[in-house]
């Protein structure tokens, strides 16, 4: 299954996963014909990527495992809609590492995205300072319960990248009363828009915060050009994105992956 777009999100995907990892002390990302890992080295598996397998039906098994024994601590190994072989979910899960429930690729035209409108009292703002893109990384670990504190980590020891101008990725906080509470990214790269990390505190749920702030990353990708958008949407977001007129291209399926190193990358 493969079509120009498709393949524009998967790459745009695979770039997201490991950018801000190249320009940063301690991260390593690995590239070979058929697989890239990259470790946040932060112990933390939403920044330790495995993607973009392009397996054979013979060797398959084997470089499943050769992957696991050569990374180390917790992965989160993502099977895209082209990746190979078409088993390659099923086999990973026979090796030991189940899958999460699978999330929809889903993408949509900007030109016909719907007028922004902001909750009163909210304020969206994109991330331009390191106490901006702190409050953006308090946000995203609360994602979690406790809140993950390798989120925190991972975009302290990144600061210096994220805020580069050059940095494909725009990020975008939105505060109520003082406080950080919904936060998202677009990544432009490969001629799309990534949607990425839209999150609301539990707190602030069912206000529209989420929407409004997915249309800000959205109208600001439209603003730079970009016409089409992609994104990975879970259950939650799912009727949120077919609203703004998002459908469905495919499927990303997680697997939860704990090598101890063995090998060389």
């Amino acid at each position: 299954m493969s079509s120009p777009v498709l393949d524009r999100m998967v790459a745009n995907f695979v770039a997201h996963s490991s950018h801000l990892h190249l320009r940063s002390e301690g991260m390593t990302v690995v590239r070979s014909d058929d697989l890239v890992i990259a470790d946040g080295d932060v112990g933390d598996d939403t920044f330790n990527i495995i993607a973009r397998a392009r397996f054979s039906e013979d060797d398959a098994d084997d470089r499943i495992a050769e992957t696991v024994s050569a990374v180390d601590g917790a992965f989160s190994w993502w099977v895209d809609p082209t990746s190979t072989p078409g088993s390659l979910s099923e086999r990973i899960a026979v090796a030991g590492y189940p899958a999460h429930d699978p999330e929809p690729g889903m993408v949509a035209t900007l030109s016909a995205l719907p007028e922004p409108t902001v909750p009163d009292g909210l304020e969206i703002r994109q991330v331009t300072t390191p106490d901006e893109l702190a409050d953006y990384a308090l946000v995203l670990a609360a994602n979690w319960d406790p809140p993950a504190p390798g989120v925190v980590r991972f975009y302290s020891r990144v600061a210096k990248a994220a805020l580069d101008p050059e940095c494909q990725a725009r990020y975008f906080v939105g505060c109520y009363d003082g406080a950080a509470v919904c936060a998202a990214e677009a990544f432009l790269a490969h001629e799309v828009a990534g949607l990425y990390n839209v999150s609301t505190l539990v707190s602030h749920r069912r206000r529209g915060f989420g929407r409004a702030i997915t249309l800000a990353a959205l109208h600001a990708a439209r603003a730079e050009g970009f016409g089409t958008a992609v994104l990975q949407a879970s259950p939650d977001g799912q009727p949120i994105y077919r609203a703004l007129g998002f459908a469905d291209l495919g499927t990303f399926t997680e697997h939860s992956v704990t090598g101890c190193r063995r090998s060389a990358p």
